[in-house]
């Protein structure tokens, strides 16, 4: 079971170290991610969420496209970390730091959700509260691009596959597009993986 998740310490040296640039950390926002915005076409203004947003490379990246930007991560160094990039990038992003299991923002107000190898580090007796969040925080029509690792591994990864995302995310509530295989690719190398995009009943 992956606890890793519950206590920022783990995440705050690792952003402090300088570890993160050895195994997760990417120089530019992923072509999941940008293929996804061109397609969706959301208008200027719309609430984005970068869930477990890390040093901020993607949530920059959206406030860039002219959306209203929320990045949300556990690690007070991972959001040091994205604060400073995106002073530096002149992109207005609003950081906070909070559990995904208890996000700081009101309810049915965001219209677009990035998770990008969040959810596959959440344990299952706690998915199902992070599927509850993203419901009660989107609005109808909202869309959740949910990328995450294909298989469980050393690292604690948690699989993302269609039987766990129909699992957590109710019916009523979610639409679950395709479950499709994709090589998620960070500067020192790739996470096989799986990309999902649900939309808010």
């Amino acid at each position: 079971m992956n606890d890793k998740w519950r206590s920022s310490l783990p995440w705050d040296r690792a952003y402090r170290s300088g570890e993160y640039l050895g195994n997760w950390e990417y120089d530019h926002p992923s072509q999941e991610l940008v293929a996804t915005i061109a397609a969706l076409r959301l208008p200027r203004g719309s609430v984005a969420l970068d869930l477990g947003c890390g040093a901020g490379r993607e949530a920059i990246f959206l406030a860039k496209c002219g959306y209203d930007v929320y990045g949300v991560d556990f690690s007070r160094e991972a959001l040091r970390i994205a604060r400073r990039r995106s002073a530096e990038s002149g992109a207005s992003v609003r950081w906070r730091q909070a559990a995904v299991t208890d996000l700081p923002l009101r309810d049915g107000t965001v219209d677009f959700v990035n998770d990008r190898g969040c959810f596959h580090l959440i344990p299952g007796r706690d998915r199902g509260k992070v599927a509850h969040e993203l419901a009660r925080l989107t609005k109808s029509g909202a869309h959740i691009l949910l990328r995450g690792s294909r298989r469980a591994g050393p690292e604690g990864f948690i699989p993302v596959n269609k039987r766990a995302l129909e699992q957590f995310f109710e019916r009523a509530l979610f639409s679950l597009g395709p479950v499709l295989p994709i090589t998620m690719v960070a500067n020192v190398g790739t996470l096989s993986g799986n990309l999902a995009i649900l939309r808010r009943r």
